[in-house]
């Protein structure tokens, strides 16, 4: 039934390839010590994302950015508070075991890559 659920909300070739997008990101940039950020909690912000913005609309081309750095700013947040809720048991904290410190660490390297996002359009080819 969750797989269900999963596989709906992230229906359509935007939001698998912004999925796919992040989650290289992910490995690429945020594979820090103590594996602060995985690829379970990019595929949860994905899905609060979709939840935010449900129509089809919102995950044309032209808005691609824009999600990307909208998971992102989500990414930050929950790294800065030290919680990051599960999708479907929200009062399930997936970042209850990670330390401080590598959340911290995380959260500035994902600073990063969204200011390198916001300041240079052609960033993405190159992260």
């Amino acid at each position: 039934m969750l797989l269900q659920a999963e596989s709906l909300l992230l229906s359509g070739g935007c939001r698998r390839r912004c999925l796919s997008v992040l989650k290289t990101l992910r490995d690429r940039h945020l594979d820090l010590p103590g594996r602060p950020v995985d690829n379970y909690h990019i595929r949860t912000l994905v899905l609060y994302e979709c939840e935010k913005h449900p129509l089809d609309a919102d995950w044309d081309d032209a808005c691609f950015g824009d999600r990307v750095n909208g998971v992102l700013l989500q990414l930050i947040s929950c790294l800065q508070n030290r919680r990051c809720p599960h999708y479907f048991v929200p009062g399930l904290d997936l970042f209850k075991a990670r330390s401080a410190s590598a959340l911290d660490a995380a959260a500035r390297q994902a600073w990063r890559i969204l200011r390198e996002l916001l300041t240079n359009a052609r960033s993405l080819e190159k992260l």
